[in-house]
């Protein structure tokens, strides 16, 4: 009973020393007494666990918070800026983006990798390795320990080998060992996932889906990913697979996808409807000039991306519906027709009870995402 009692002892301290930890992340600069509020914890349990955490190395003294009247002066504590660096590497189609970060999420460096279909995967992810060296050492002023890699994939993502099972478009990779390959070269927790799951946790912790318990994440660029969090939890499905809705039809006579099917909504409802020799940033940029032509592609696009939607809101029924990437810089001409497109086809109770808006982030969820990846061990039980 004695070791039972132990172990129950050891846990609790385990998860309140992460519970300390988080409220610093989120509240640094910040005092014992403001952290024994914050946690709910007594202050001596607070003062036990602030001096493991920094015999961890993991904070450091600020200075004073003058206390009201003639209150006694609060130190404050926050966690060391230099305690650690997180790796975030983002693929898409056309390029891979190779990021460091602090323990805030604060981006130090970053780096952009083009490839073209003609170029090996294996060859790319050599190439991208030696770029994420690169980002280690130009930051290890900052600090020399990196805590983790997370990589968010522009494609469909295989559980539990972490594996490229499909990456449609002019790529076409297929089975790339995309864990394999960076846990074979680096020595730290890697964690592999979708951009948009990626992105959703970007969400979760900096962005539009704080404090929401079910939402759907649609990622609108080069392509169209989704992710869905349920009861808090981002849901992968059985192999990981869960929300690949870039390739369901909303048009079996529309335009042909490079998946080999017709009227995908990501070739409707995505920077992939403009004109074949029409960048998005040029399409931007003609529309911000009121190029009619330009704006009406943005008008379909945001129309498509209503229709779609509001089949999986018929679905899902989620509290919100957050729309992200690149597409997010278009949004004066597309939320327009998106919202139109939604309010005259779900029904009206359902409309007026699902928000729909951009991403706060911008096109940045997915770096944001792998970020709070890698810290989230940190203060997750």
């Amino acid at each position: 009973m004695a070791g039972v009692a132990a172990s129950h002892q050891s846990t609790i301290k385990a998860v309140n020393k992460k519970r300390v930890i988080r409220a610093l992340w989120e509240n640094s600069p910040v005092s014992r007494t403001g952290l024994a509020r914050l946690t709910g914890l007594n202050k001596a349990t607070i003062t036990n666990l602030i001096g493991e955490i920094e015999a961890d190395g993991m904070i450091r003294n600020v200075g004073q918070q003058h206390g009201p009247g003639a209150g006694r002066n609060a130190n404050l504590i926050m966690l060391n800026e230099r305690y650690g660096v997180c790796a975030a590497i983002t693929v898409r189609t056309r390029e891979f983006t190779v990021s460091i970060g602090n323990i805030f999420a604060e981006t130090l460096w970053e780096r952009k990798l083009c490839h073209t279909p003609a170029d090996n995967p294996m060859d790319v992810l050599e190439r991208t390795a030696a770029l994420l060296h690169e980002g280690i050492a130009a930051c290890s002023a900052v600090s020399s320990r990196l805590l983790g890699i997370c990589i968010g994939a522009g494609s469909l993502v295989r559980h539990p080998d972490d594996m490229i099972y499909a990456m449609h478009s002019t790529l076409k990779w297929y089975n790339v060992p995309l864990g394999e390959f960076f846990r074979s070269r680096f020595a730290v927790p890697i964690r592999v996932d979708t951009g948009s799951n990626f992105a959703m946790l970007g969400e979760v912790y900096f962005g539009s889906a704080k404090g929401v318990s079910n939402a759907l994440f649609i990622t609108s660029g080069l392509g169209i990913g989704g992710s869905l969090l349920i009861d808090g939890q981002i849901y992968r499905g059985a192999n990981g697979f869960a929300g690949d809705i870039g390739h369901f039809s909303i048009d079996p006579n529309g335009p042909l996808c490079p998946c080999g099917n017709r009227g995908c909504w990501e070739i409707m409802g995505s920077a992939l409807a403009l004109a074949p020799d029409l960048p998005l940033d040029e399409a931007i940029r003609r529309a911000e000039q009121g190029d009619v032509g330009c704006i009406g592609q943005f008008s379909r696009i945001g129309q498509n991306l209503g229709r779609g939607i509001a089949n999986l809101i018929r679905v899902l029924n989620p509290e919100r519906v957050i729309i992200g990437g690149d597409i997010v810089l278009a949004g004066k001409w597309v939320m327009n027709p998106c919202r139109t497109e939604l309010q005259t086809r779900l029904w009206p109770f359902v409309w007026e009870r699902t928000e729909l808006q951009f991403s706060t982030l911008g096109n940045r969820s997915i770096l944001f995402g792998c970020y709070a990846g890698v810290l989230e061990p940190l203060f997750t039980p």
